[in-house]
Parts: structure tokens; C-alpha cells; sequence
């Protein structure tokens, strides 16, 4: 417990200091999003959003080798200036569990926010690599170094980079029937269960996927960083008693549940179950798990973990749990009992198709079990592998390439891929990959090229659909296409500066419509249902 508050503080103390970002001058309005989506690229950084500023997914760092962090950047251009800033920050507090909370060291920020930058500068000083990467939009040339930073000396064009991709006709998107709300616009907008949590004047509300506000803007988020959201029916808010922060559950009515109930902390429930905290202070809390009545579970397991405690989502009927005690992780069913027991893992995955990825304590690599404990493939990896989808898993090999295997660990997909965060699980028999210098493509489960997709930004949804950038040879103006799988249009790029991921039918996006812009939640036939109100 000392040491927790002791890194507590530490975590406070570093967020005083203030948080890292730095400016460079130079751009042109037109190389500004060519430029960054270069760097990005080259650093193996995922892109979320990129309709004015740039803003990227979490990405993972360590300090001295101890500390975990992950953090999500923004790029910001104006007059002629390029800010690098940090929008969110989240520290490991123990296995399988981020602290919302924690504030990662400012020197460790520094020195990613600066990197980036000197990238960026490198470019700069170069006007015939400034001028291949503007003409190409930021694409990844056919040939050249993987250098953080550099540049091909081999020129693309337009007609060779856009090859294995055709644009339709676009979609022009209608507001006519659409509901216009004030709130706050955020690309990480999702709906769970029907209801999606949104942002007005620093409070939370929810509205239903008809865009009706079914519960006020009077709540704050009890997980920090992250939106409210339903599970189980439940939703995990707060509000502020005095000067203390208090934990709240909601019904999809909007009713306060477990009145009776003093709590200084809990976690969201999933599957119907969830760890309430009682006790002082929610750094002091004794968590218990409790069912959908707020009642004990008897024979539940024992948390040891108070600081950070969470429940993660279930998965084939199983989700990791940290047992403090030993500190290692199991998985624990619906009935909050140990369908594996810790004690030989520090770290774990999620099951799918039977198998879960799990990190052991004897040399920290990387192996297979399945729902038995068991384990399945050998422990022959050094970085944490993928999920297995329709047979096949993506791993990293000794050389930090990427292939597939299948549920015996035998290789089916040569290691011929790279950026390993970018190599997505199959569905309908294809996945997009990513090869250096050549960008992302779809293959099939023989490993062989179906579509080059010659984008910077490209995103998997978990229905499968594939949102990318149609960026080549248009500069600043950049816009969002949808194809299936295989690599059909379902989308033609045009209209959308942004499409987040589709849930419940419907998804947060962003579009220029008659030279006006317009945010909001779309339909699958991407008409606006929602549009946030600006004036």
C-alpha cells in the first residue's frame, strides 16, 4: 500500500509540472497533413482522427525499463505552426489495467513529443523530400529506408501509388431528417447497448441511437478519461458529494440503483457483475464482487487489489482478472469464480476461438491456452500476439516481423509484414496488412495480395468494414471511404473527414456538406440522424 501512494503522488506530482509539447514553424498550409501522416507512418503510429488536426491512438512507452505508459498525441497546425501536444495520458497501474488517473513522466513525454518533431524538422530542411511526400499525400513510398523520420530518394506518382483502388460516385450525406443537440464533439464517441454517452459543459448525458436525449447532462465520468458507458444495462457515473467524487449506476431509465449502498468505489458491471468499493477513501477501498442486485457473490473470489482495481469485458465466458496477491492473473467467469487460476502469468489477452494469448513469469514471453489452462502453443514470443480469427492469429517474430499462425503454432502466412499494431484479424476470409515502405493491402488466408489500399490512415472496424483516407495527390483535402473485407466500395471518399466505428447501427462522423462542416452521428446509409448544434 505504501508504495502505491508513494507512486500516487509521484503521478501527481509530475502532472503539476505540466505536459510536454513543442511548436515548428515552416509548413505550408498544404504539407502540413502530408508531413505529419509521413512521420506518423514511419513510427508505426496509428491515426484516429485526422479531419482539421491530427490526433492518433494510444501509443505504448516505458521509463527505465519499469514504468508502462501510453499516451495519445495531437497535431495542430496554424499560421504557418505545427503543435505537438499530448491530449491524454494513462500510466499501467497493474496487469491488464490502465490508470485513468496517472500522469506518466514529463521527461519520458518530452522525449516522444520531441522525436516526432525532429522528424518533422529532417522534412523540413529537405525540399525535394518535401516535394515527393506532398505529391504522394503522405503515402509511404514503393521503396526506401524505415528510418524513424526519413525519406525515400525514389519518387512515386499518382497513377502508380493509387493502383488497386478505384472512387466511385460519392454519397452525398442528408441532414434532413437529422436532430440537432448541443454538446461537445469528440471522434471517440461510441454506443453501447443502444445508448452513447456524450459531453455538454463538462458534464455527461446519454442519448438512444434516434438522437433523444433519454438521460440528462448531469453526471461526470467515474473512469476518468474514458465516456460512461451501459453494460449489463448499467451505466457507471459520478457525482460530486462536497468535495469528494462519488461513484454512481444508472438504469436505462436514468435511476440511481444501490441507494442504499456507500460506495468509494467501484467498476463497470460486466456480464452482470462488477467489484464494489467500500471503505474510507477510494484509494483505501476493500472491493467485493456483487450481481446485478448489488448483493455479495458467495463464493466469489478474494480481491487483493485495491488501487486501479477494474473488471474487463468477459470473452467466451472468461475475463482476465489481477490477483494481488500473487501478483499474476487467472480468469474468472460470470460467477466471479476462477476458471483459471493465477499464479503462472503476469500478463493475458482475451479468448477468442478458444485461445487466449498469455505472458509467463519464467522469461516474460508469450504462448497460448485455452478456456482449460492448458497451454496450446509454445511460449516462443517475445511481444504479445494476436487474436485468433477464423484459424488464424497474428505474431512478431525474432526479427520483429509480422506473420500468421494457426491453433497448432504452425506458420500459414509467411512473416513478410511489419508494424505490428497494423495488421488487422480476417473476416470474410481477408485482413489488411502492412508492409514498410509499401503501405497497407488486403490478403487472403493464403497470405496473397487481394487490394493495395495506398493510404496513410487506415482503420479495421470490428464489423469488418474498412475506413481508409483517400489521401494520394489531393494534399490538404483529404476524405473517408468505407470497403467490405474483400475490398468492394461500400463508401466513396468525398463527403466524410472522419468515420469513428459503428455501433448499434450508427457511428460518429464528420463531413464538409456544401462547404459547410457538419458532426455528428450517421446511419449505415450515411445520412446524419444527430448534429451537434454550434450556435
Amino acid at each position: 500500500m505504501k508504495t502505491t501512494l508513494l507512486l500516487v503522488l509521484i503521478f501527481i506530482a509530475q502532472n503539476l509540472m505540466g505536459q510536454a509539447e513543442v511548436t515548428i514553424s515552416g509548413l505550408k498550409p498544404e504539407e502540413f497533413k502530408p508531413v505529419v501522416l509521413k512521420v506518423l507512418s514511419y513510427n508505426n503510429y496509428n491515426v484516429t482522427n485526422c479531419a482539421t488536426n491530427i490526433e492518433t491512438d494510444w501509443k505504448e512507452y516505458t521509463v527505465n525499463m519499469v514504468f508502462k505508459y501510453r499516451a495519445k498525441l495531437s497535431f495542430t497546425y496554424l499560421d504557418g505552426s505545427v503543435k505537438i501536444s499530448i491530449l491524454y495520458k494513462q500510466a499501467w497501474v497493474d496487469p491488464g489495467q490502465w490508470g485513468d488517473a496517472t500522469i506518466p513522466s514529463k521527461k519520458a513525454d518530452e522525449k516522444m513529443v520531441n522525436s516526432l518533431a525532429d522528424a518533422i524538422k529532417k522534412i523540413i530542411a529537405d525540399p525535394a523530400a518535401m516535394s515527393r511526400i506532398v505529391t504522394a499525400g503522405g503515402a509511404a513510398p514503393e521503396t526506401g529506408g524505415t528510418s524513424s523520420g526519413s525519406v525515400s530518394t525514389s519518387s512515386v506518382s499518382l497513377t502508380t501509388a493509387a493502383q488497386g483502388v478505384t472512387k466511385g460516385t460519392p454519397h452525398k450525406p442528408s441532414t434532413a431528417n437529422a436532430k440537432e443537440l448541443r454538446f461537445y464533439a469528440d471522434g471517440d464517441y461510441v454506443f453501447h447497448e443502444g445508448y452513447c454517452a456524450l459531453k455538454k459543459n463538462d458534464l455527461w448525458g446519454f442519448i438512444d441511437t434516434l438522437g433523444n436525449v433519454v438521460i440528462d447532462f448531469k453526471y461526470f465520468s467515474w473512469q476518468g478519461l474514458t465516456a460512461p458507458y451501459f453494460s449489463s444495462g448499467i451505466a457507471l457515473v459520478s457525482v460530486k458529494e462536497g468535495t469528494a467524487n462519488v461513484p454512481k449506476y444508472l438504469d436505462k431509465k436514468g435511476q440511481e440503483l444501490f441507494k442504499t449502498i456507500k460506495l468509494v468505489g467501484g467498476t463497470q458491471f460486466e456480464s452482470g457483475i462488477a467489484l464494489f468499493g467500500k471503505g474510507n477513501s477510494s484509494y483505501t477501498a476493500a472491493f467485493s464482487f456483487v450481481n446485478k442486485q448489488g448483493q455479495p457473490i458467495v463464493g466469489a473470489v478474494p480481491n487483493t487489489t485495491s488501487f486501479g482495481v477494474k473488471l474487463l469485458p468477459f470473452h467466451e465466458g472468461v475475463a482476465m482478472f489481477h490477483d494481488g496477491k500473487t501478483s499474476s492473473v487467472g480468469f474468472i467467469n460470470t460467477q466471479a469464480k476462477w476458471a483459471i487460476q493465477p499464479g503462472k502469468y503476469n500478463d493475458a489477452g482475451e479468448f477468442s476461438e478458444g485461445l487466449a494469448p498469455v505472458q509467463n513469469k519464467t522469461n516474460w514471453y508469450w504462448g497460448y491456452i485455452n478456456t482449460k489452462g492448458e497451454e496450446k502453443i509454445a511460449f516462443d514470443y517475445k511481444t504479445k500476439p494476436g487474436n485468433f480469427s477464423e484459424g488464424l492469429a497474428a505474431v512478431k517474430n525474432s526479427a520483429e516481423d509480422v506473420g500468421y499462425i494457426d491453433q497448432t503454432g504452425k506458420t500459414v502466412i509467411p512473416f513478410n509484414f511489419n508494424g505490428y499494431q497494423k495488421n488487422g484479424d480476417f473476416k470474410n476470409g481477408h485482413a489488411v496488412v502492412y508492409r514498410n515502405n509499401k503501405g497497407y493491402e488486403i490478403i487472403d488466408k493464403a497470405g496473397n495480395t487481394v487490394k493495395k489500399l495506398n493510404s496513410t490512415v487506415v482503420k479495421v472496424q470490428k464489423n469488418g468494414w474498412i475506413t481508409w483516407y483517400w489521401d494520394l495527390g489531393t494534399g490538404y483535402d483529404m476524405t473517408w471511404g468505407i470497403l467490405s473485407p474483400e475490398g468492394n466500395e461500400i463508401l466513396a471518399p468525398g463527403y466524410f473527414k472522419y468515420i469513428g466505428e459503428f455501433s448499434n447501427g450508427v457511428a460518429w462522423a464528420e463531413a464538409d456538406i456544401d462547404e459547410k462542416p457538419v458532426k455528428g452521428f450517421i446511419n449505415k446509409n450515411f445520412d446524419f440522424i444527430v448534429i451537434q448544434q454550434t450556435e
